[in-house]
């Protein structure tokens, strides 16, 4: 067991990956993959020389950020970018899309393109990929706005009526909680059919949270892919599913930063 709980299971061959990725798109797991083995799942805005910022310092980098993009954005974003001008969750999911740093974590729905960051780099290492039940999510992520009825509306409790931003952005430390958000509407995110995890608080590592939440390790699952095997998955990923960098960055930056890649270690 990892120490957040999560039980971990190292693949040995191509076709033990293959049987697992089906599994996990028929059950409906959301995915994340890595290039090489983490012990945690910390987000950007909480990593290096910004971990040991002050809560206050990390809200107003992140509220900079945010205004910033609106204030360039409103002149040229896309029609699906456009709910980031008025939401401030919104923008940092369009944000952590362009690798600024933020409190979000990014996953997807299709297990096999969280495959494909897992296998797409460092080929002398272990790629991993960490895996939850979503659908329990839904269930069992419900019941936690009862124990803080400040997230919500109305101050019921009732999952229907929680706003994230209630508490989020306070300067105090907010209640610990953790949810899944989605949206669709950019290129880069129907591509890669994102999902983002969210926390009110800054410096807490996703697995713990979502191992908390599930209570049940068999509910979330990190899985090792040995090193050997990352350059067979790249091609069985582009051929029999069409999973590429250049398909999962369908815009100028992403084609261009692709383009670039024939110029890396020249």
């Amino acid at each position: 067991m990892t120490a957040q709980g999560w039980k971990t299971t190292t693949l040995n061959c191509e076709a033990e990956v293959v049987d697992l990725l089906a599994d996990l798109r028929g059950k409906r797991w959301l995915s994340r993959g890595h290039p090489k083995p983490y012990d945690v799942l910390i987000p950007t805005l909480d990593r290096g020389s910004r971990a040991s910022l002050s809560r206050r310092q990390k809200l107003v980098l992140e509220r900079q950020s945010i205004d910033r993009f609106r204030s360039t954005a409103r002149f040229f974003s896309s029609p699906g970018e456009q709910r980031a001008l008025s939401d401030d969750f919104t923008v940092l999911m369009v944000l952590r899309h362009y690798d600024v740093p933020t409190r979000l974590l990014d996953w997807s729905r299709s297990p096999h393109v969280a495959a494909y960051w897992a296998t797409c780099d460092n080929d002398s290492e272990d790629g991993e990929l960490w895996s939850f039940d979503e659908p329990q999510y839904e269930i069992v992520g419900k019941a936690q706005w009862k124990r803080w009825p400040q997230t919500t509306s109305d101050r019921s409790g009732d999952a229907e009526k929680f706003e994230a931003g209630l508490t989020a952005f306070l300067t105090d430390e907010p209640p610990d909680w953790f949810c899944c958000g989605f949206y669709e509407g950019f290129p880069r995110q129907n591509a890669q059919e994102g999902a983002y995890s969210l926390m009110a608080r800054f410096s807490r590592d996703h697995a713990t949270a979502i191992a908390e939440l599930l209570k049940e390790s068999s509910g979330c699952h990190r899985y090792l892919i040995k090193a050997a095997l990352k350059p067979g998955l790249r091609t069985l990923l582009r051929d029999r599913h069409g999973i590429w960098r250049g398909a999962l960055f369908p815009d100028s930056a992403g084609a261009a930063r692709t383009a670039g890649i024939v110029f890396d270690g020249a």
